[in-house]
């Protein structure tokens, strides 16, 4: 009975013994380098540390992490421009696998490319001739308002008829301007496959292409070779006229 208070008196030492070691196993430094390059460490973070990047170290100086300085608002909005930049490459990778895809999925071969092509062609041409037509229409409701505007010369103009005027002009310009638009889309539907043609061609690994074929609208078609003429028959020739017969030159005795 009586080793029980020796056994709570060794228990006791021993902790007390031990407690100095675990609280030093804990302990940790922390260092950085002030404004001047000096190494400054401290139980606590120095106060010139707060701002600056600084080293925790264990017991025996050894590091255990790193802590970053934070950043000003300048680096803050380069890190941040930086993460836009990025996001939008990606954004415009993912959207290139996609148009590829597409591309892959929709052409066969460069005769579908061919014939999608002068598909959307022909309807720009069929706007084209729309077009020319109402242009022609408007031409010529503007040729009759500058008739009627002739029986007025060196006089005031009727305010219906100067309305007229503006309206035509207005129109002519409008169909104008919806001509001056199909004729350019052509040009550009064109391209637009041209660059389909030539993805293609490096999707499917096409390095010695054929030419590409390309189908003339009726306005860029040549025109026809004209009909061979017979050759025309040779002229009779003209009888000769009669020589005078030769004068016998008289004879010498």
């Amino acid at each position: 009975m009586r080793l029980a208070p020796l056994v709570l008196l060794l228990g006791s030492a021993l902790g007390a013994a031990l407690a100095p070691s675990a609280a030093w196993s804990q302990a940790r430094i922390f260092c950085c380098d002030d404004e001047q390059g000096r190494k400054v460490c401290g139980d606590f973070l120095p106060p010139g540390c707060a701002k600056r990047a600084y080293e925790e170290r264990d017991e025996r100086g050894f590091v255990v992490s790193r802590k970053e300085a934070p950043m000003t608002a300048a680096q803050l909005a380069k890190r941040e421009a930086e993460m836009a930049k990025k996001a939008e490459d990606e954004l415009k990778r993912t959207e290139e696998r996609r148009r590829n895809l597409a591309l892959l999925s929709t052409y066969s071969t460069e005769k579908d490319i061919d014939s999608a092509r002068d598909r959307a062609v022909r309807e720009v041409q069929t706007q084209i001739d729309q077009a020319e037509k109402q242009l022609a229409e408007s031409t010529k409701n503007r040729a009759q308002v500058d008739k009627e505007k002739e029986f007025y010369k060196n006089k005031a103009l009727p305010p219906q008829l100067k309305k007229q005027i503006t309206d035509t002009e207005a129109d002519l310009k409008a169909k104008q301007d919806a001509l001056s638009a199909h004729k350019a889309a052509i040009d550009k539907t064109r391209q637009q496959f041209e660059e389909e043609r030539k993805k293609f061609r490096e999707l499917k690994g096409i390095v010695n292409p054929g030419p590409a074929t390309i189908t003339p609208l009726a306005a860029d078609a040549p025109a026809a070779p004209a009909a061979p003429t017979a050759p025309a028959a040779p002229a009779a020739a003209a009888p000769a006229a009669p020589t005078a017969p030769a004068t016998p030159s008289p004879v010498k005795k």
